[in-house]
Parts: C-alpha cells; structure tokens; sequence
C-alpha cells in the first residue's frame, strides 16, 4: 500500500513524498519546492498545500521580450560546497559535470549557466568556494538562512548553489526562486546527487536534482501543484502550475511510470500527466523535459526578474564567456580540491593553524570590523559571539579566507 504524506512548510513551500522505495537503503527522498519557513505536518493525505504564486510570475511589464527569444540568456552561478571536513569536499570535476548536465538540460530553453571569472568584489574566482561547517548537516527546518548567509554572493548577480553532506528527512535538493520576498534565492543540493554519471547512483545520477531546483529558482512549479485544478482552457493559466501545456496531476509520480498515466480528467481535450517533465518526481533517467510554455515562463522571468543577473554590465562585471566552465579550467579537472600550503583544523571552540611560518592572523565580524588579530598558531572562539565571522590568515605564501559561523 502506498501512503502518501505532505509537509506544508508555510505559504510557499511544500513537499510531497510517499513510502514508495527509492533508495536502495529503503529510505525516502525528497526533492522540494518553495522555500523553507515553519515546520507544519498536516498528516497523510492526498492533499496538497497552498503556494503565495505572487513572486513566481513575471513582471511582464518590465520585460522587453521582442525580438529576444532566439537569444540564448547566460546565466552566472557559483557552487558553495559546504563539509564537516575537507576530506568530504567534493571533487572539483563532480562540479564541471554538474554544470554539463545544467546546461545540457537548459539547451533547449536557450537558457546557459556559466562560473564567473570574478566574484562580488571583482576579485579572480573559479565560480567554486570550499568551506569547512557543521551546518554541512543541514537541518532546513531551522537552519537555512544560516546555511546560506555562511557563504552567500549576492542574489541579483550570481544564482548560489549550495552543496551539503547530509539534509534532513531525506531531503536531496530544495530551492527558492529569484523574487522570493520570504527569504534568500537559490538552491540546495544533497552532494551525492551532484554531478553526471559519472560517481552518482541510480535513480539520481544524472544531474537532475539540480536541473528540477533550478527550475523552482526560474519560477515553475510542480504540474501535480493543486492536484486536478485548471483542467479547462479558461483556468489553465491561472491555477495549478499556471502553465497550459502540463496537463494537471493528481498526485506526484514515482519511479519510471508508463506515458499513458492519466489522474486527470480535462476538457476538451484530456491528456496523458506529464511524468516525463522536468518538473515532477521521477528517476533522473525518466525525466527528459520542458514544455514550450515552461520555457516561455522561464525567460520572461529571467528577463524579469533576473533582469540583472542576465544584463551585460554583470555578464561584464563576471567575465562572461561562452564556454561555460573557462575561468576554471584546471581547478576542474582536478580529482579535489587543491590542497593549500595551509593547514587548518578545529578541537571543539580551538581553532589549530599549520602551514609556512610566520603566521598572522585577524578575525573579522559580518559588519567588517576586525574583532582579534594575532600570530599564534591558534586561537579560541569561545569568547565570540554567534554570529558569521571571517578568518584572515597571512603567511609567506598569500593570503587564506576562511568564513565560519560561531554557534
């Protein structure tokens, strides 16, 4: 028997999943939807939540769209990969995969992600920052604004992916989108779903996490959103996912179901659910597109909303350039990240400094002021505060930055 259960997590966030086997640990996995705000179980149903879809539409009004749509829109992340422990970081080619598998999914909506060769301050950057945290086990019920302010470029001009070890219930990706006025845009990814092929599992190995979440972040919803609503020409566009061209859906889809699956009655024509679309819940390997009026809604919101973001002055700003992953090259290739002359590790609140002598060092606070400076070969936090603190390390060698988050 399957049971299905729906988390509503406040106004605009919801997640469905069932105890349908997906993992070969027998355990559930869940890829979300809108947003993290206060934990409400509303029991097992077949019912569906509520989603505010005010930021989700395009302002059409500010979008100068003739004449645009055979551009392509290129489109600036960067990957925050976020562990508990540098021997968890994950290698640097699972990153450039994940970033094939974006852009061979998004070819076809003429919509590509690139890594910026400069970061918010103009600084040289590979798209790609490491960080040691224990919020690398991430619980989103509680933590996500504090997940994502550890490392956060900003909103309106870089798309931020972050990447942890371990999410709670099963959680393998979530996301915000761009107008989100209830917290920060972007998504989150379980690290052993990023990548393509190649080191990934079945069902999720190829990349797809994070083509379903970016989706989220360039406004779609789910065509199961609602249920069996706008099923008439009349009320296609309004309810549902508000997009004609995905027949509703009673309820998500497991698996690798058969393209004949009907939930839905509509008129006047009925069609089969749309289990195929990028959008649903399916294997990776089912799951194998976007609908001509997906791809519609995602420009026009990116011309938007995202107006920014895909402007020349940022694409110059970021180092714009059509081969996707060129300001990183070698860093790409690597097996892991590189390994720094310095060395650093921490023992509860100690934090213990290795690397060319002499060594000085300087904390900074989230407003930019520096807290402590000194050039022993460690320091103790316990006095600080919690809050989000930079770690400036100098040696012979350059100039290390280490952001972490005092609990």
């Amino acid at each position: 028997m399957e049971v299905w259960l729906s988390l509503c997590l406040g106004p605009h966030y919801c997640l469905f999943f069932s105890n349908f086997t997906l993992l070969s640990s027998a355990k559930m996995a869940m890829r979300g939807g809108y947003g993290v705000a206060a934990l409400c179980l509303v029991g097992w149903a077949q019912r569906y939540c509520p989603v505010d879809k005010a930021f989700l539409r395009p302002h059409l009004s500010s979008v100068s769209w003739r004449g645009t749509l055979t551009d392509t829109l290129w489109v600036p992340i960067v990957f925050h990969v976020i562990s508990q422990d540098s021997a968890g970081w994950l290698p640097a080619y699972r990153l450039g995969d994940q970033l094939t598998a974006l852009n061979r999914d998004y070819e076809g909506a003429l919509i590509q992600f690139y890594l910026p060769r400069y970061g918010p301050q103009g600084e040289p950057t590979c798209g790609i920052t490491w960080h040691l945290s224990p919020l690398a086990m991430h619980d989103w019920t509680a933590e996500e604004d504090t997940l994502k302010k550890l490392c956060l470029w900003p909103p309106d001009s870089f798309i931020n992916v972050w990447i942890v070890d371990q999410m709670v219930l099963n959680t393998i990706g979530y996301a915000r989108a761009l107008g989100d006025t209830t917290g920060i845009p972007g998504l989150v990814l379980l690290k052993s779903v990023v990548g393509n092929r190649v080191g990934l599992s079945p069902p999720f190995d190829w990349g797809r996490t994070a083509v379903h979440e970016m989706g989220h972040v360039l406004s779609l919803l789910h065509p199961f959103e609602g249920g069996c609503i706008g099923t008439t020409p009349q009320t296609c566009a309004t309810e549902g996912d508000e997009i004609c061209d995905t027949p509703p859906q009673r309820q998500p889809a497991f698996g690798c179901p058969a393209l004949t699956t009907n939930t839905c009655t509509e008129t006047p024509l009925d069609q089969p659910d749309p289990v195929d679309n990028f959008m649903g819940y399916v294997d990776d390997s089912c799951m194998v597109r976007f609908t001509p009026d997906q791809i519609l809604r995602m420009r026009l919101y990116l011309q938007g909303r995202g107006a920014t973001l895909i402007s020349p002055i940022n694409q110059q700003r970021r180092g714009w350039d059509s081969r996707p992953d060129s300001a990183c090259g070698v860093v790409l290739g690597l097996p892991k990240p590189a390994v720094s002359p310095l060395r650093f590790w921490r023992e509860g609140s100690l934090w213990h400094l290795e690397g060319p002598y002499p060594i000085c060092w300087e904390v900074w606070d989230a407003w930019g002021r520096k807290i402590t400076e000194g050039m022993e070969p460690s320091f103790d936090e316990q006095a600080l505060p919690v809050g989000l603190y930079v770690l400036r390390v100098h040696t012979p060698t350059g100039l290390y930055t280490i952001r972490w988050y005092r609990l």
